[in-house]
């Protein structure tokens, strides 16, 4: 596994590169990925967020978390042993920050949950459909409780909201 951390404008990424590399695993360890793969995390400040949203999105605001798939792990047409580029998840932490008191959160347990999130998009999940919603959130919520574990933290302690279906941005 090769997680590229990336934060040019030396924001403070809310949680440490011990978490992030943690998250990856457990997260794709979770989702049953077995192969080599690569991401890429990013942090950017709101502005440039914002023009990603926008860009991507059509959407002219800050988001906390976008993701930029790239190959699946899945794909049984890609060469056995040869690392697959999972894609980009791209973070705001002024965002995440800011909404975290809005979900009852520290804006380390928010990015934490907006990491893993992202994650979930690069390997296939999304959250259009209530159900699609439910699935998500059940597989977030059992990856962030085992990081919990990891961390020597009480993992009933984990909560997350609905998170995961689109409001009116």
């Amino acid at each position: 596994m090769g997680v590229l951390i990336s934060n040019d404008g030396f924001l403070d990424t809310l949680i440490g590169t011990d978490e992030i590399e943690a998250a990856v695993a457990e997260t794709l360890a979770s989702e049953g990925v077995t192969r080599p793969v690569e991401v890429s995390v990013s942090f950017v400040d709101s502005a440039e967020m914002q023009g990603l949203n926008k860009e991507w999105r059509g959407i002219d605001a800050p988001t906390d978390v976008l993701s930029f798939e790239c190959d699946s792990p899945f794909d049984a047409d890609l060469p056995d042993g040869e690392a697959v580029e999972l894609g980009d998840v791209i973070l705001a932490p002024e965002v995440i920050s800011g909404q975290a008191p809005e979900f009852d959160a520290t804006p380390a347990e928010e990015c934490r949950l907006m990491l893993v999130h992202g994650l979930l998009h690069l390997l296939g999940h999304d959250h259009m459909e209530d159900d699609e919603a439910r699935e998500m959130e059940a597989c977030e919520e059992r990856i962030l409780r085992a990081l919990a574990v990891h961390r020597g933290d009480d993992p009933d302690a984990v909560r997350i909201g609905p998170t995961t279906r689109h409001r009116a941005d």
